[in-house]
């Protein structure tokens, strides 16, 4: 449902670092907090969980005052209400890519089958581009389109190591940094370094990722969101006793613990990883929303590259390019989807001034000074256009065009509590 919010901010009459409204004087408002409220990690897509309510009451008119850029509140005819600049919450990604010798393939639908590749992993066609060429040139473009957005910390680890069959790195090739210029020739660099070779250690280097990841944010160098992107064109071939270990225990902690998310990608050649790859996606918070996620086989180890990908469960609960016709263009969607969700539109809902709770009714956001819609009628994936409610209601989410203008340079973001409650 669309709802107008001018009505709230009329009321509320309140904007970060002006004196706000005419009429007669009204009671002078003293420095709010600005804090964020705790947040625990919630996919960008999430349907929004507010209710509909109606339009802000209380204050008419008086002399409203807030401490520039920290927002603060007012208290007028019983109403308190506060304002507070909004920030778009960073994204950190890691990409953890296979380097694996059936990379160095042509793709199947340029004539070389992924049983070919798995006897022998060279390029059958030396005029057509292998799946690591193809998989290089969409990272760097992706990765140039995430610089440009700012707000972007990335890095990088392949696997397996380049010295090595089935070892993997204990830290990224190239750490999580800010995204700038200095950054993406790192990560450009490392790309155009990788030769494909050796097994898919896809498992030990996942775990290690999120090894990683957890330091990072225990030393609190990680703000905001952070993704793991999982590309793969197979099967863990190193140690598939792990694979247990990985959906069970190490994807669903980054994600429900530490609120990691994790993209899965699977390219050419990981027919028999499809469920695989659906469940890592799905515990990993990422699972596409019309996906059928199959049953988990008994033994993992039964899906490995000798069998035949007619006996493994399928699933389509990841970026599944098994069959694709367009490798370069649909791994390049998958990419741009991924930034969609990383570049996080998603505001933490500000504390209220002590003494209040928030009436969640009486919440408005307004972008470049002009208010934005409310849209509860889907999740933001889904078409909603304006903004709604993570469904813990810690966080705001922008949707559609909202989210674009928001992510633009110099937009500035406003949250607006009104007519605050008295804690009782």
């Amino acid at each position: 449902m669309l709802r107008r919010w001018s009505a709230l901010f009329a009321s509320a009459c309140v904007l970060v670092g002006f004196s706000a409204c005419s009429g007669d004087d009204g009671g002078g408002g003293t420095g709010g907090s600005g804090a964020s409220a705790a947040a625990s990690g919630s996919a960008g897509q999430a349907a929004g969980g507010g209710s509909a309510g109606t339009g802000g009451q209380g204050n008419t008119g008086g002399g409203i005052q807030f401490d520039s850029g920290s927002g603060g509140a007012n208290v007028d005819g019983g109403c308190t209400s506060s304002t507070a600049v909004g920030e778009l919450k960073p994204a950190n990604l890691l990409f953890v890519i296979d380097r694996s010798g059936s990379m160095n393939c042509n793709l199947p639908s340029d004539g070389q089958s992924s049983a070919e590749c798995e006897v022998t992993p060279v390029p059958k066609f030396a005029g057509k581009p292998t799946k690591w060429e193809l998989t290089r040139d969409a990272l760097k473009l992706a990765i140039d389109d995430l610089q440009l957005t700012g707000n972007v910390s990335a890095g990088m680890v392949a696997f397996p190591k380049d010295t090595t069959d089935c070892d993997v790195e204990t830290t990224p090739n190239v750490l999580v940094q800010t995204l700038d210029a200095t950054q993406n020739t790192a990560l450009d660099g490392f790309l155009d370094f990788i030769t494909p070779k050796g097994s898919t250690p896809m498992a030990g280097a996942t775990i290690l990722s999120y090894g990683y990841l957890l330091a990072q944010l225990k030393a609190a160098k990680l703000p905001g969101n952070t993704f793991v992107v999982l590309l793969t064109d197979g099967f863990e071939t190193c140690k598939p006793n792990e694979i247990n270990k990985l959906l069970n225990t190490d994807v669903p902690a980054a994600f429900n613990a530490l609120g990691i998310r994790t993209f899965v990608i699977g390219a050419p050649g990981s027919e028999n990883a499809r469920a695989l790859l659906s469940h890592i996606a799905t515990a990993g918070g990422t699972a596409a929303s019309t996906c059928t996620l199959p049953t988990a086989p008994a033994d993992w180890s039964q899906c490995n590259s000798t069998v035949p990908p007619a006996a493994c469960p399928t699933g389509d609960c990841h970026f599944d390019m098994t069959t694709s016709t367009n490798f370069s263009q649909d791994l390049k969607k998958a990419l741009d989807t991924i930034s969609g969700n990383v570049l996080s539109c998603e505001l933490d809902v500000p504390a209220p001034p002590a003494g209040k709770k928030i009436d969640f009714d009486q919440v408005g956001v307004r972008l470049n000074a002009s208010d934005v819609l409310r849209d509860d009628s889907a999740p933001c994936a889904s078409g909603a256009n304006g903004w709604q409610f993570s469904p813990d209601k810690t966080k705001i989410l922008l949707c559609g065009t909202a989210c674009d203008d928001a992510k633009k340079p110099n937009s500035k973001l406003e949250v607006v509590l009104g007519c605050l409650v008295d804690v009782r």
